[in-house]
């Protein structure tokens, strides 16, 4: 696994801010920390990403060089929507809804694209009681269990912080 980089975190935030499970509060203190562990000028962008309130952090994220490895953020993501499942943070619906949400825009990718499809079938099959939710449940958490190690990676604020 490889480390992810500031563009590749950039990334991570975005979509995170977008699904939810992050806040802007976090970004801030992310980008408070890169400046603090720098021995170099602070570029406009980490600048912009710590004090700037009026524009929003989405855009702002967008603005960090560099290209993001998309199989790294997509693993972060999704380690931390297993997180948020685990910590009762949202519901099962609430994150198959926003798995199918990337998975309609074709924002996620092969292989979880297939899957989040799958999971949002199941799902409504059960609400309507054609699908055993015992099995649900189980097909929803082994889809998180490959992210786990991505866990390790993400922001250790982003993980206190939501706890």
């Amino acid at each position: 696994m490889r480390q992810p980089t500031t563009k590749d975190l950039a990334e991570y935030f975005r979509l995170a801010l977008e699904a939810g499970i992050c806040r802007e509060k976090e970004i801030e203190a992310w980008a408070d920390k890169m400046i603090v562990e720098s021995n170099s000028p602070t570029p406009d962008w980490l600048l912009n990403l710590s004090i700037e309130r009026e524009t929003s952090k989405r855009k702002l994220l967008e603005t960090v060089p560099g290209e993001s490895d998309k199989m790294t953020v997509w693993n972060l993501v999704l380690s931390r929507l297993g997180v948020a499942n685990r910590l009762k943070q949202f519901t099962r619906e609430q994150i198959v809804r926003v798995l199918f949400r990337w998975a309609v825009n074709r924002e996620i990718p092969n292989p979880y694209f297939t899957e989040a499809y799958r999971m949002d079938d199941s799902f409504d099959l059960m609400k309507q009681g054609l699908y055993s939710e015992n099995q649900f449940v189980k097909d929803f958490e082994d889809f998180f269990v490959p992210f786990r190690s991505f866990e390790l990676s993400l922001p250790k604020f982003d993980l206190l912080g939501q706890q």
